[in-house]
């Protein structure tokens, strides 16, 4: 918008009502805002689930509860042992010049990428591991706490001293090296009066003043604290060191200019990629023995919002928490979603309604329409509980058999062209779930037959460390096993080279008919032909097309994504493509918000959020109500106007709707309608729909066509 200047200005005071039970309005505000919230954080879902059926609601809800609990207690380990040897290496450092008598600052810079919303848990971590191991003199700072100067300096003084160490006469006496936590003074708001307190303190540690995001702090605002810092560190001793949080190594050259720069000693550090952790994220989340599994659109949908909105691993984490409660909440047969030790407990409580669910799954309904012999179990409730486990089982077991084929393909096509199937493990994983494209497949096999002995044998072993490292089923016993046979195979023939010499082949015949004349195209395919068939067979070349004849029919088969397996939509969240229980429309609506179009339909549609009748339009939605809000009465007849609207013919409509019901012929418009139009018409201005025009005063013009 050109201008935010509204049309009426007014100031609205409300005096609040005073209750006996004496708690005050905002307290109770944060009261009502946390019903949803237990005490350790975690979102208590009991009103959610009571809106499912309430034959498997505690089921599903206890279901959910514990794969929420096990998924986040993965994921904080995954983290916090990516954080660990960043975290040692900058604990060292600071305890390293804890005692250095430089005038420059010790300065460590922390370059954690462009994933902002994760760099808070990093710092969290960073104070506590501070805390208890280098100094407990640590003020964390930010840039919103601190608009200038005055409120950073106050800021790190006050954190410095909130733990602080006085000494004590009567404790020192007894023992010297105790520490004492004494309350901090409020007389201390200078770094004069900070250096007179620190003189007092009993063990002589470090003050760390961290800044969590250098970018946003403005350049002359830290330029002057940074020579505040060095100032009383030269004169008056105090050993002040700084850890600065950066995302780009960009952002710095242009915070920290040359009169800031030599007045510290910097040291980089830098933190794994997000795109690691993510990869290391999904492969214990999702490809080892994890019982809830993302399908395609999901899948997707997440590594869509990672790569190209925040590459932040805490919003994924949420947008999973989401996907999990949603699957459970949403999904009738994802009572049955559980460890493998849990389902034949579960199966017995199932009852003939239940049982009839799993019948309506597409993949079921699809295995029928296949297999007509099959029909009884539409109507046999015993024979049809006998086959759900068998499926389920056989589906569980072939979910861990495809993750390790993903394992076991991702070795052998690691370091070809083009990285066919993704550089990553995570992305092999990805390309054959959602379905691998059959070129893609030719390509590989066609590397494969190209390929050396030593290229062959290196990546045949890295295939079998996989499958030693993961516990291989009775399905790819056979395939651990062939792949021993190649691999002694290769060996032997490294060992003995000259031993399977090959033989040379005799010139090639081209058989031309008599009175047959052939071209040149014709000449060279015959020719080509012929050369392949006299071509020499070596030992080397038929172990080749054992390995490549072997994958094309064994592996093959294990690479078939699970969404075609019977019953996938159980331990897949997203494969449903019914639309009653379809949740990725929703949760795409979640994670990939338009605000825009949000707004407008409920501008339009106010039943819709409102959950009333007296707003609905029957159907109707061009249909204007005098019971709908003022706002949407006015945003619906701006839509029917062109590019500049005249404020007076608008307030008429606006009143004639507001009339429609009553008997008044008096066209006079009264005050109180005016002054609803007036309030409806600035609403809509802030929402960015008009602004005021210049070239007629008594006309605003419109900003929006369209969704």
């Amino acid at each position: 918008m050109a201008t935010t200047s509204s049309f009426s200005k007014g100031c609205f005071v409300f005096k609040a009502k005073l209750e006996s039970s004496g708690q005050s309005p905002r307290k109770k505000a944060r009261k009502s805002s946390n019903v949803l919230h237990r005490s350790n954080g975690d979102l208590d879902t009991s009103s959610l689930f009571g809106k499912c059926d309430k034959s498997s609601m505690e089921v599903r809800q206890d279901s959910y509860k514990k794969i929420w609990k096990l998924t986040k207690k993965k994921s904080e380990d995954i983290i916090s042992d990516s954080h660990k040897q960043l975290l040692h290496d900058v604990s060292q450092f600071v305890s390293e010049n804890a005692d250095s008598g430089q005038s420059s600052i010790p300065t460590a810079l922390v370059a954690l990428g462009v994933n902002l919303p994760d760099h808070a848990a990093f710092f969290n971590l960073l104070d506590s591991t501070l805390n208890t191991h280098v100094s407990p003199f640590v003020a964390m700072l930010n840039s919103k706490e601190c608009p200038s100067l005055k409120n950073m300096v106050l800021k790190a003084i006050q954190k410095l001293t909130s733990c602080d160490l006085i000494d004590d006469d009567a404790e020192k006496d007894e023992e010297a090296d105790e520490i004492v936590p004494v309350r901090s003074s409020s007389k201390i708001k200078t770094f004069a009066n900070l250096a007179t307190w620190y003189s007092n303190v009993v063990i002589k540690t470090p003050l760390i003043i961290i800044l969590q995001d250098l970018e946003s702090f403005s350049t002359q605002q830290l330029q002057d604290f940074v020579l505040l810092c060095r100032e009383y560190r030269v004169r008056n001793k105090l050993p002040i060191q700084f850890i600065m949080g950066i995302a780009t190594t960009v952002a710095l050259q242009q915070q920290l200019h040359h009169r800031t720069s030599v007045c510290l000693a910097t040291k980089s550090f830098q933190s794994r990629p997000s795109i690691v952790l993510l990869n290391h994220l999904i492969e214990q989340l999702f490809m080892k023995s994890s019982v809830l599994k993302l399908g395609p659109r999901l899948m997707q949908l997440l590594l869509d919002g990672f790569l190209y909105h925040d590459l932040s691993l805490s919003s994924f984490l949420m947008r999973v928490h989401l996907i999990i409660m949603q699957h459970y909440i949403t999904l009738p047969v994802s009572s049955l979603c559980c460890s493998m030790t849990e389902l034949k407990d579960r199966m017995k409580q199932l009852g003939a309604a239940d049982l009839d669910l799993y019948r309506q799954l597409p993949s079921f309904m699809k295995f029928i329409e296949n297999n007509r012999s099959r029909v009884s179990l539409l109507t046999d409730d015993k024979e049809f509980r006998l086959f759900l486990q068998k499926s389920l089982e056989d589906l569980d077991s072939y979910s861990k058999d495809f993750s390790l084929s993903c394992r076991i393909l991702h070795c052998l096509s690691d370091g070809m062209p083009d990285a066919l199937f993704g550089k990553s493990l995570r992305e092999v994983y990805v390309n054959f779930l959602i379905g691998a494209e059959s070129e893609d497949w030719d390509r590989f096999i066609q590397l494969i037959n190209i390929s050396t002995s030593y290229e062959l044998q290196s990546r045949i072993q890295a295939a079998l460390n996989s499958l030693k490292e993961s516990d291989v089923s009775s399905a790819l016993s056979d395939f651990s096993t062939s792949l021993v046979l190649f691999s002694e195979e290769l060996q032997r023939l490294e060992q003995a080279p000259d031993t399977d010499a090959a033989t040379s082949p005799k010139s090639p015949n081209v058989f031309v008919p008599k009175g047959k004349k052939l071209d040149k195209f014709e000449l060279k395919a015959q020719l080509l032909a012929s050369a392949k068939q006299a071509r020499p067979t070596s030992k080397f070349d038929e172990i080749k097309s054992e390995i490549v004849s072997w994958l094309n029919s064994h592996l093959t088969r294990q690479l078939k994504s699970p969404t075609t397996i019977l019953f996938h939509e159980v331990f897949y969240a997203g494969s449903q493509v019914q639309s009653s229980w379809d949740i990725v429309p929703w949760i795409r609506r979640q994670v990939q918000p338009v605000p825009r179009v949000a707004i407008s339909k409920a501008l339009s549609d106010p039943a819709s959020y409102l959950g009333c009748n007296c707003c609905s339009s029957n159907g109707q939605g061009s249909q204007l109500l005098p019971t709908m809000p003022d706002l949407c009465i006015v945003y619906k007849l701006h839509t029917e106007c062109g590019r500049l609207i005249n404020l007076y013919d608008w307030m008429l409509s606006f009143n004639a709707i507001q009339q429609k019901d009553k008997d008044n012929d008096n066209e006079e418009i009264e005050p109180i309608i005016q002054a609803r139009f007036i309030r409806a018409v600035a609403q809509l201005q802030l929402l960015g729909f008009i602004q005021s025009s210049k070239r007629k005063t008594d006309h605003v013009a419109r900003l929006t066509w369209g969704v």
